[in-house]
């Protein structure tokens, strides 16, 4: 399964003062996002794959231009599913990551968020700060699914290999600040991310699921007063932890809701 976001794909900057979707970049986004997933999914068929499901996860999930994608893809796409990665089990050998960023706070990372660039200052799993990449590689490493490839900016590389030092990447572009890049041209990044698929494939029994230690303490550090407030009446089993934090134990990340 290729998981797609929109931010970390090459030459996509988005625009000061703006969440990416809200930018006159978005656009251009979709489309290269949409390239580089198909370079993906390519070199997946290429390397024998028989199903390659695509998973548009970036805002409201209706973001690629599917008719773009090799016709062999499927694709899950929209919101309300109930959880990262939906319909994934253990019939799928591996999960790779198209497009994605630098969790909220990393320096010099482009477009850096964890989820919501408005409401969450922090995500920490027993006390280490996580992005979405590891958030989401722990979802499908509970199903013994490993995170083969993550396509991103520099800083979105490195933060994936702190997690998970097996896995290939591809750095779309360097990031200096939050909209501002040294970027690859697009189509040279849609040819690495081909090729680090290929070899991404040729590793497989190298790759190993992540998974965090069960019970799972998870803590989400808001930015208003106002949205700490409105999260403790919607999640239900969560706990003040003080200033702007909540927290909860997960049985397992398959629990997670975002």
């Amino acid at each position: 399964m290729i998981a797609v976001d929109c931010d970390g794909p090459a030459c996509v900057v988005g625009e000061p003062g703006r969440a990416l979707s809200d930018s006159r970049d978005m656009v251009y986004a979709r489309e290269q996002a949409t390239r580089e997933t198909d370079a993906a999914a390519r070199a997946l068929f290429d390397a024998g794959a028989e199903k390659v499901v695509v998973w548009d996860n970036h805002g409201f999930g209706a973001n690629l231009v599917f008719d773009r994608l090799d016709r062999r893809c499927e694709v899950l796409l929209g919101t309300g599913f109930g959880r990262r990665f939906p319909l994934l089990d253990d019939s799928y050998a591996g999960v790779l990551m198209i497009g994605y960023h630098a969790m909220e706070g990393t320096p010099a990372a482009v477009l850096a968020h964890t989820y919501s660039p408005r409401a969450y200052r922090a995500i920490r799993v027993n006390g280490r700060a996580v992005g979405e990449m590891a958030l989401d590689a722990a979802v499908a490493g509970e199903l013994g699914v490993p995170l083969l490839l993550v396509a991103s900016d520099d800083k979105g590389c490195d933060e994936a290999r702190q997690f998970m030092p097996w896995i290939e990447t591809v750095a779309t572009k360097q990031g200096f600040g939050r909209n501002c890049a040294y970027s690859k041209h697009p189509a040279v990044a849609e040819e690495e991310i081909y090729r680090a698929t290929l070899r991404a494939v040729e590793r497989l029994h190298e790759m190993q699921p992540l998974v965090f230690a069960h019970p799972v303490p998870l803590e989400i550090e808001f930015k208003k007063p106002l949205q700490v407030l409105k999260a403790r009446i919607r999640r239900k089993g969560w706990r003040y932890a003080g200033g702007l934090r909540l927290k909860t134990e997960l049985g397992s990340m398959l629990e997670f809701r975002c």
